[in-house]
């Protein structure tokens, strides 16, 4: 199933918001313009539809976080209830979401039942969402036989470690993932692989213990000399760069997708070099180009830059990313989202104001 629109309506600064929804989505915009807003939707979908599976009675507590309900209204809104619609199938269901944040009201299709629970199916199953707050790097991480069961690294990537100590041998759902110096299709050397494109000459191992509940990695570095391919001692996470390990919860959650999976990623740039940063937009086109739905939201001209070069390059079509830049409205501050569209030689169709231009804005004050 593909989602291919989303309404919005009372949420925030979101006052009436309709998107279309592409195989890769890019959300970009200055600060408090919108897009965690968007984001956060997408979130209560997945509580309320988890909360519709719980047994009557049982308290169920939601893990989107949004605060008081009257700071989450519209500020012009007329109503008391927030509402949101996916468009999937030629269809579109909706929610109108009540004072503690739960389904007052599901507008079914009725016209076929299967449409519902295709989407009920789609955020049970096919829906991961990785925070901007991941874990960082640390001697052991956490441990959750739950999680890996279901296909979750967490929502911090906190279960990475634990996920590639239980997978390293599963063989990727895209072949295309395949990373070309790669000699296999199992998970953890492609991982190693595309991490290499962020550090050169790195390897990792993971280990998990059920005893101890926890997880391990360890990274080490390999050279060659005239005779030997030598290598470094195992060094843990925080003897090594911050990034490889940030990082590695986004390569991990692409590579383990299928398709028909939704994966939304905050800024998936968070400590790496320009290179790293292109690198991964790559690795996000492949995904997208193959079948998985992916939505980043990103402050990293890079990452732009990377999928315009992988449009050129033919790895994604043209028709299968969409780009959104968000900002406000002056006098009422609504939130605006402009569309730009990527051409097949990797062209824009449109530069807003604020839209990754500081470079120029910086170099023409520098020249002149």
């Amino acid at each position: 199933m593909k989602l291919d629109k989303i309404k919005i309506k009372n949420f925030k600064s979101l006052k009436e918001i309709d998107l279309n929804l592409s195989n890769l989505t890019l959300i970009s915009g200055v600060n408090s313009s919108g897009k965690s807003s968007l984001i956060q939707i997408f979130l209560l979908m997945r509580d309320n539809i988890n909360f519709y599976h719980q047994p009557i009675n049982k308290p169920y507590t939601f893990t989107t976080e949004l605060g008081d309900k009257k700071s989450l209204l519209h500020q012009n809104s007329l109503g008391e209830n927030i509402g949101f619609e996916f468009g999937y199938s030629n269809t579109f269901s909706g929610i109108e979401l009540d004072s503690k944040f739960k389904a007052e009201s599901f507008e079914y299709d009725n016209r076929d039942e299967r449409n519902n629970d295709k989407l009920i199916d789609f955020f049970e199953e096919h829906f991961y969402y990785l925070n901007t707050d991941r874990i960082a790097p640390d001697l052991t991480f956490p441990y959750s036989e739950t999680a890996i069961e279901n296909n979750s690294i967490g929502t911090k990537g906190e279960f990475t470690a634990h996920y590639l100590a239980e997978k390293s041998n599963d063989i990727l759902n895209i072949s295309a993932l395949k990373h070309t110096d790669s000699k296999t299709q199992n998970l953890l050397e492609n991982t190693e692989k595309w991490l290499n494109e962020i550090s050169d000459n790195v390897k990792i191992s993971a280990n998990a213990d059920a005893a101890t509940q926890s997880a391990k990695l360890t990274y080490q570095y390999y050279y060659a000399d005239d005779k030997n391919l030598l290598t470094t001692s195992e060094q843990n996470p925080l003897n090594v760069g911050f990034g490889l390990t940030y990082v590695l919860p986004v390569i991990v959650a692409i590579l383990k997708s299928k398709p028909g999976d939704f994966l939304i990623i905050e800024n998936p740039e968070s400590h790496l070099h320009p290179k790293g940063q292109s690198k991964i937009a790559q690795l996000c086109a492949i995904a997208a180009h193959n079948g998985v739905q992916i939505m980043v939201e990103t402050h990293s001209d890079h990452f732009l830059n990377g999928l315009r070069v992988a449009t050129k390059n033919k790895i994604i079509n043209k028709d299968e990313s969409q780009v959104y830049f968000f900002s406000k409205e002056k006098e009422s501050l609504d939130t605006i989202a402009q569309p730009i569209n990527i051409g097949e030689n990797g062209d824009l169709s449109d530069y807003p104001k604020d839209f990754f231009d500081e470079w120029d804005s910086q170099l023409d004050k520098l020249l002149w």
